[in-house]
């Protein structure tokens, strides 16, 4: 990867983790807490195609995030749970491994990302 498009994918990932707190309402949607919320990528974000999918993320808080990356089979059953599947489907979209233009991405999210200041 060019560090041009390195540079658009972390400006992408960063306007991404605000939008998904800010729909989620910077709340944990496990335990409701609002103390050190981040955004949880439901497949990896190594998998590039599905990286900055508003399907692929949640908020939760810093101790359900850390519970759940040591605990993949809960996290998965408590994906399920949550939103029927829609880990299945992403899983599979994550395997089609489409190239993703990380400056029109990135154009994108912070676009997202200020209308929803706006509101």
């Amino acid at each position: 990867m060019s560090k041009t498009s390195s540079r658009y994918m972390k400006q992408a990932d960063a306007a991404f983790s605000k939008l998904i707190k800010w729909r989620d309402g910077w709340t944990c949607q496990r335990c409701e807490s609002t103390d050190f919320p981040q955004c949880a990528h439901l497949i990896s974000r190594s998998y590039k195609s599905i990286r900055t999918d508003l399907q692929n993320a949640v908020t939760l808080c810093r101790s359900c995030h850390m519970y759940f990356t040591h605990h993949p089979l809960e996290w998965e059953v408590w994906c399920d749970e949550m939103w029927p599947g829609r880990y299945g489907q992403l899983k599979k979209r994550a395997l089609e491994m489409q190239r993703v233009a990380w400056k029109d991405e990135c154009d994108r999210l912070v676009a997202l990302v200020k209308e929803a200041e706006a509101c």
